[in-house]
């Protein structure tokens, strides 16, 4: 048995630092006399811990308390926006709160959560190290962000470019603002080690986070009043507001309450968070004029409000009846708030919208005018004027022009003949004189609507009535029923009407949205050679000065500046300066020709105030052509009540169709299908009678029609006239038209389409036969291998060369 000696004193008494006892030269270690372990009380560590404070309740409840604070904070520019819209800024606030509560309260229960994980690993101080280096980098990168956005809006002229610039150019600012970030951490560091107070820096970090975010979020704040109809300022503001919340959350998340206030949060927290909610509910429910400024205002909160009251749609229409919504029936989908009634059938189709004041505007106002004076209503003057005229019919029932031969005077002295004529006596005595002394050759007014298909309008028997205004002109005009675009790519689609001739034989450079050169004789440059005043207005940013389309044109006006058609309506600013331009040219004795293009049905499709067809999104696209039909109502309306009536012809086209996932196709630019191609053209001569003409024509006529109704030189345009036709003088079926894309050219001759489709090996050709095969689903090439060599051959001696 080894028994203790007296050694040295305890380690309580010696010192921490003898840890090793002396070794004796003759024996084994000194050991000490008592064994800490045996003798000292138990260490600390041992203890039973205290108990937790911040039990799961507890967290809640500061969850809660600080998720109220950042969701009102963030609620205050949709506050702002609201107010402006309409509603009160208090309303706007508790119902901004109220929407963005359960978003930032999560998002501040799962930071905290990982927060705590991470101080774990690298304590304390490296955690909120850490929330703020993010939440500089946040309030940097943003205005970053934002700044370059708007940059690259205001000079690119293409979305795909613009993206492509953005994401590359973004990324480099991100991470630049990462590196800024660092060295301003570094800052505070070597700051706060030479004595700088702490809430020093906390300042001024929240202002390098915050300020910036600040002066971003003002221009909304100030400017935006409302975003209806504005995409681009709706997404801007909610990417702002998203901002806020998520670096005032970054900010709150490391954030430790005192024990009283997180016992008086554990208490209260969730029940005041449950307060908010349900008192915005029981606001918005009883005010649903409140939602609707809410979403008006735009915003992070808006597009979540939208989200909230799209979810109660059960009916499909597009509107519901919760959070806003002001559908009044969700068990009917024609029944919403807007909805067209149906006279006569005891049912409110509209939920009482006209007897609210929210009807449809007239398309006048639309355009942002005045209404006239005294502007005759356009809808009965439409029968009217088809009853007068003489109405025969082909063999399918269509109507048809009475005079059928093709021997014709010039389009010119045709139109004046027709103007002069007696049919003209039914219109208002005004409009009588002015036809009576119309000169020879008319005002031309050329409307171009981008991205229209022909069967998707009323006027050719579209289910939905997307396009009123058109059908009325077409039954006092001449209604081509199978007119084609020379393109579905719009750059095609568009060039002739400016050169007269397809755009791989004009003069161009050769970018993918090319210039047009000087070289060309364009379509305006020959009208004013033959006296007419010349004006266009573009709503498209390639249709523009830069890009040689003003050349020849007197005026030449744009509204892209003041709106991006890509994201943005431009059809209503378009016609206001289209019927600025015919009012400053009424007193002028020359003759006006005035190109109009309107872009609006192009994707991206916008919902528009009044126009509803259901969801999804062939209801959007109809949507689409329902507001360009309302803008080209007011330009009718506008030349109707205007002093030069009488002597006005137009002409109104679509560019280009739209797949909407027939054939596996969306969009356009790249198949040749019906959907793709074949588009709407009325012509409407001043005293012509009315009809309808059944074989296929092209878009490359429309520049040689312009040219033959003012009397202007023709030569080397491509395509013929339609002038005839249109002023009742000619019915017989003209030859083929063609179409081309970059891999696909098609021919259509009489009811046979052959469809080409380019490869580099051995090209695939598709027949079809459009009268017993409208959609083109039965390929007949197999069958009819003659009528394919034929329509090959015709197709290869008129064929675009390859680009």
């Amino acid at each position: 048995m080894i028994t203790a000696e007296p050694g040295p004193p305890p380690p309580s008494a010696a010192g921490a630092h003898d840890s090793v006892p002396p070794r004796s030269p003759s024996g084994p270690p000194a050991r000490p006399s008592a064994p800490p372990a045996r003798s000292a009380p138990p260490p600390a560590r041992s203890a039973p811990p205290p108990p937790r404070r911040s039990a799961w309740t507890t967290r809640l409840g500061e969850a809660c308390v600080l998720g109220l604070g950042v969701a009102s904070l963030s609620a205050v520019p949709t506050a702002l926006r609201t107010a402006r819209a309409g509603a009160s800024f208090l309303d706007g606030l508790l119902v901004g709160t109220a929407v963005l509560l359960p978003l930032v309260t999560l998002a501040i229960i799962l930071s905290r959560a990982a927060g705590r994980g991470f101080r774990g690993i690298v304590g304390a101080g490296g955690e909120r190290l850490a929330v703020l280096r993010v939440a500089l980098w946040i309030g940097v990168a943003v205005p970053v962000l934002a700044a370059l956005a708007a940059l690259l809006k205001a000079t690119t002229h293409h979305r795909g470019l613009a993206g492509a610039t953005f994401g590359v150019l973004g990324l480099a600012g991100v991470v630049a603002a990462a590196l800024l970030t660092q060295r301003l951490v570094a800052l505070g560091d070597r700051l706060a080690a030479r004595g700088v107070k702490p809430w020093i820096l906390a300042v001024a970090g929240a202002a390098i986070g915050a300020l910036p975010l600040v002066a971003a979020f003002a221009p909304l704040a100030a400017f935006a009043g409302s975003t209806a109809g504005d995409a681009g300022a709706a997404v801007r503001a909610a990417i702002v507001d998203g901002a806020i919340a998520l670096v005032a959350t970054a900010l709150v998340s490391s954030v430790d309450l005192s024990a009283a206030v997180g016992r008086v949060a554990g208490l209260a927290g969730v029940p005041l968070a449950a307060l908010v909610l349900m008192t915005a509910t029981a606001r918005v429910e009883s005010f649903p004029a409140l939602g609707q400024a809410v979403r008006a205002g735009g915003g992070l909160a808006a597009t979540l409000f939208g989200a909230l009251e799209r979810w109660t749609d059960r009916d499909g229409d597009g509107m519901g009846a919760h959070f806003g919504g002001l559908d009044c029936d969700e068990g009917d989908p024609t029944r919403y708030h807007g909805a067209p009634d149906i006279p006569g059938d005891g049912i409110d189709q509209g939920c009482g919208a006209a007897a609210q004041g929210d009807a449809s505007r007239p398309a006048r106002a639309l355009a942002g005018l005045p209404a006239p004076a005294s502007a005759p209503p356009a809808a009965p003057a439409a029968p009217a004027r088809a009853a007068a005229a003489p109405a025969a019919r082909d063999d399918r029932g269509a109507v048809v022009p009475a005079v059928l031969t093709r021997t014709t005077p010039p389009a010119a002295a045709v139109v004046a003949a027709a103007a002069a004529a007696p049919a003209a006596a039914t219109a208002a005595p005004a409009t009588a004189a002015a036809a009576t002394s119309a000169p020879a050759r008319p005002d031309i007014l050329l409307v171009t609507l981008d991205t229209v298909r022909a069967d998707h309008t009323s006027a050719y028997g579209y289910g939905r009535d997307t396009s009123p205004r058109l059908a009325q002109l077409a039954a006092r005009g001449v209604l081509f029923e199978r007119a084609y675009a020379a393109s579905s790519e719009t750059q095609r689609a568009i060039a002739p009407l400016v050169t007269g001739r397809r755009l791989n034989r004009a003069a161009r450079d050769r970018r993918a949205w090319p210039t047009l050169l000087p070289e060309n004789d364009t379509l305006a440059e020959r009208m004013k050679r033959a006296g007419y005043l010349t004006a266009a207005v573009s709503s498209f940013t390639w249709i523009s000065q830069e890009r040689g389309f003003d050349q020849g044109f007197d005026r030449f006006e744009t509204v892209y500046g003041e709106a991006h058609p890509e994201r943005e309506a431009t059809g209503h600013l378009a016609v206001k300066k289209a019927i600025e331009l015919l009012d400053g040219y009424a007193q002028r004795a020359q003759p006006v020709f005035l190109w109009l293009h309107l872009f609006d049905a192009h994707e991206r499709y916008l919902s528009h105030p009044g126009i509803r067809f259901g969801a999804g999104r062939t209801a959007a696209y109809d949507g689409e052509i329902a507001y360009v039909d309302r803008q080209l109502g007011a330009l009718l309306d506008a030349v109707a009540s205007g002093p030069r009536a009488g002597r006005t012809a137009i002409i109104v086209h679509g560019a280009q169709g739209e797949g909407l996932g027939e054939h596996a196709s969306v969009g356009h630019g790249v198949e040749l299908y019906e959907e793709a191609i074949r588009v709407p053209l009325v012509v409407a001569l001043p005293g012509a009678a009315p009809g309808r003409y059944p074989h296929p024509v092209s878009t490359i006529d429309i520049a040689p029609t312009v040219l033959d109704l003012g009397g202007a030189d023709a030569a080397a345009v491509e395509g013929g006239s339609l002038a005839a036709i249109a002023a009742g003088a000619d019915r017989a079926p003209r030859g083929p038209v063609f179409a081309r894309t970059a891999r696909r050219a098609a021919v259509v001759d009489g009811h046979l389409k052959l469809l080409v489709l380019k490869r580099k090996k051995r090209d695939r050709m598709l027949l079809f036969d459009l009268e017993r095969d409208p959609r083109e689903t039965r390929d007949l090439s197999d069958e009819r291998e003659a009528d394919v060599a034929r329509l090959r051959e015709k197709l290869s001696a008129f064929e675009s060369p390859a680009q």
